[in-house]
């Protein structure tokens, strides 16, 4: 995450680079689609993993990155390998021709003209090839990702019959949990888990960004459970006010609170917020109701995927994470916590 040109140290996620090294070294088949919390660091993650493609498999590989929410700017919305020359003219000709539906968009719709005219010189046999395609649902909308996750899969195998490099394999993104089911309706798609940073990790990014010693780290990872973004929002946004950031989150989650309470979903809230499995193990159509409100709103997460590296999130009831469901981050438990009880 970049907040006015400030980018802190790339942090941990050594396990995580080296899953996708290890995914990426040979033709899997199948599209890979990582999931997780908002700002737990997935864009980061992908964005270094590229940078870092041609070491990991040699001058000839090719990696590129493409940022399909970025609405103008075409450096903002594709990011290459170091060894890879992107020819932005030609870049700039195929999104002129669909003015108005967002540079991002536009090449996510359009991989195969990329690796066919905006790389060149490179010869694709026996080479590595990674497209990776960020938040693609929030670019497309829900009523065609189903449509996204077939095209792509066909897409790749025609790329790997025509080029016939030595790997291509697609990376999608999303932190939009409602489009999880449409994404796993069909074979076409592996799905994997990105969580937020493990205590140590988050404890690091903590003391990069210096924070006052009046702040506690011990209270931090309380409130913020390892979500690098909401730590950034809470150094630079913020300026460390901790009651400032509760106070934004309150304001906007009470809304979310009177919607429930006219749904008449008020007790099973209460009983989430004292047991996150509450989803799991009360099965009734009112669970089931606030289970997709809370999803659609990015509140709660499904955990109960692999991770990239091949673990599953242990649970953590002190910050909210059950063996099946968790809060994206503690500070939304405690905040509804806090307006029920008033």
């Amino acid at each position: 995450m970049s907040i006015c040109g400030f980018e802190p140290r790339f942090i941990d996620r050594v396990e995580e680079i080296n899953a996708l090294k290890d995914w990426c070294s040979d033709f899997r088949g199948i599209p890979l689609y990582i999931y997780g919390p908002e700002g737990c660091g997935k864009t980061r993650l992908l964005r270094e993993f590229v940078r870092k493609f041609n070491d990991f498999f040699g001058d000839n590989a090719v990696a590129v990155y493409i940022d399909a929410l970025e609405r103008s700017s075409v450096s903002e919305a594709l990011y290459s390998s170091p060894k890879v020359k992107i020819l932005e003219n030609v870049i700039r000709i195929l999104v002129e021709r669909f003015i108005g539906q967002g540079v991002g968009k536009v090449l996510a719709d359009n991989i195969s003209t990329i690796l066919e005219k905006a790389i060149a010189r490179k010869k694709y046999e026996n080479s590595y090839i990674l497209i990776v395609v960020d938040d693609v649902v929030k670019a497309i909308g829900l009523n065609r990702i189903e449509w996204y996750v077939k095209w792509l899969y066909e897409l790749m195998w025609k790329l790997a019959e025509k080029y016939r490099p030595k790997s291509i394999n697609f990376i999608v993104t999303t932190s939009e949990g409602i489009s999880l089911d449409l994404v796993t309706r069909h074979r076409h798609s592996a799905v994997y888990l990105i969580w937020n940073l493990d205590r140590e990790g988050f404890e690091e990014l903590f003391y990069e960004l210096n924070p006052p010693s009046s702040i506690s780290f011990e209270d931090i990872w309380k409130l913020l459970g390892g979500n690098p973004g909401k730590l950034i929002e809470l150094a630079k946004r913020f300026k460390w006010n901790i009651e400032m950031m509760i106070r934004e989150y309150t304001n906007s989650l009470e809304r979310t609170i009177v919607e429930v309470m006219r749904m008449g979903l008020l007790e099973e809230l209460k009983m989430i917020v004292e047991d996150i499995d509450a989803l799991y193990s009360v099965s009734s159509p009112k669970m089931s109701k606030l289970e997709e409100m809370l999803v659609e709103r990015n509140l709660i997460i499904y955990k109960k995927w692999s991770t990239i590296s091949g673990d599953y999130v242990p649970p953590n009831r002190e910050i909210g994470v059950g063996l099946y469901y968790a809060w994206q981050v503690p500070l939304y438990r405690e905040v509804i916590a806090e307006i029920i009880e008033k």
